[in-house]
């Protein structure tokens, strides 16, 4: 005989969804932190475009989703 009364509720989600330490995170230390996250997609992608099709193949990936995931801006996750 269970309603939906009876049922405990979830605690309420915070405002702020960021972690703790990021709320912390000075603003020097997060463009710090953003620009190493751009420089690491700028190399990955660029290494992604290097791949041939069978390498491609290997890790599950399509020359076409290559190439769209290559296409993308840096900024852009």
């Amino acid at each position: 005989m269970s309603s939906l009364a009876q049922q405990p509720t979830a605690a309420p989600l915070r405002q702020d969804h960021r972690p703790q330490v990021a709320a912390r995170e000075s603003l020097s230390a997060r463009i710090v932190r953003v620009l190493a996250v751009w420089r690491r997609r700028t190399r990955s992608r660029t290494q992604l475009a290097r791949l041939s099709d069978g390498e491609l193949r290997d890790i599950g990936l399509t020359p076409a989703e290559a190439a769209r995931e290559c296409a993308k801006p840096f900024w852009r996750g």
